[in-house]
């Protein structure tokens, strides 16, 4: 169990790993955003998969005080790198960090302020925002309370803004990219997510952004963007057969995007709804 004094705080060992290979543009600007969070128990680790590109290295060394452990060799695709990182941890709380993608200021004090508030919590989430690769903020993702059957059909949920126990981890069995790593490269996170929620582990919802999620046109889900899905509707479809049936997942999706219009109403977000709506609209009528 997380505890606080609240004269002296005793804030929980936070693990971040921050996989990489041949990618230096964006790089730089994650480790970054990582250590300059200032949070007194952190341990950073980055784990490169053997890069050729010389810049990889050289903003790794760079910043080489500042980690806990870092390595480069080759390996089979980002999951297997997190996983090697998450087996040299020791932190209570658990994420990884993507070198395309960014933490916000503040975001492991709140994060580890809410685990020692909240000690039943298994996971700690919040919003995000979607930046370009020039980091310039395109929009906010606002996520409501959770849900196992909206986590299932997609919804609210943004990797980077997702903290977890160890103790959780570990109780499914750890291993980001599945038992035989057949999740390496495509959808990791949602392997790891489907199996939390299906141990009905305890989700606590914060209301702020605190990360930044980036779209490019190398990263993989955008390049492979159907390989993706195929790959989260296997682990659906492991986790959750019910759901995975077309006519199933479809009416649930439907049912939850209701609900999630309710509770951004409720936490009055009725402009953000509106937002949303009109660039459905622009898709449906701009080919």
């Amino acid at each position: 169990m997380l505890t606080k004094n609240d004269s002296s705080p005793s804030w929980p060992k936070i693990t971040l790993v921050t996989p990489t290979y041949n990618r230096p543009e964006y790089l730089e600007e994650a480790i970054q955003s990582v250590i300059s969070q200032d949070y007194p128990n952190l341990e950073y680790i980055i784990v490169d998969g053997g890069s050729t590109n010389p810049e990889v290295l050289r903003i790794i060394r760079k910043y080489e005080q500042h980690l806990a452990w870092w390595t480069s060799e080759r390996d089979g695709g980002h999951a297997e790198a997190i996983r090697k990182g998450f087996d040299r941890s020791t932190g209570e709380i658990m994420n990884w960090v993507c070198s395309d993608d960014i933490l916000l200021p503040g975001a492991l004090h709140t994060i580890g302020e809410c685990f020692m508030k909240r000690p039943e919590a298994a996971v700690v989430y919040g919003n995000a925002f979607l930046m370009d690769e020039h980091s310039q903020i395109k929009r906010e993702l606002r996520s409501v309370p959770y849900s196992r059957l909206a986590l299932a059909v997609g919804m609210n949920l943004h990797q980077t803004s997702v903290f977890w126990t160890r103790a959780l981890y570990e109780r499914v069995g750890g291993q980001v990219g599945g038992k035989n790593l057949e999740f390496t490269r495509y959808e990791p996170d949602s392997d790891l997510f489907f199996r939390f929620a299906k141990v009905n582990a305890r989700w606590v919802f914060v209301r702020r952004p605190l990360a930044s999620f980036r779209i490019h046109a190398t990263q993989t889900s955008t390049v492979d963007a159907q390989t993706n899905w195929e790959y989260r509707w296997r682990a659906l479809r492991r986790e959750f057969p019910f759901l995975s049936k077309r006519p199933v997942y479809y009416t649930v999706r439907s049912l939850m995007r209701v609900r999630q219009i309710y509770w951004h109403l409720r936490q009055g977000e009725a402009g953000y709804v509106f937002q949303g709506l009109r660039r459905r609209l622009r898709g449906i009528l701009v080919p």
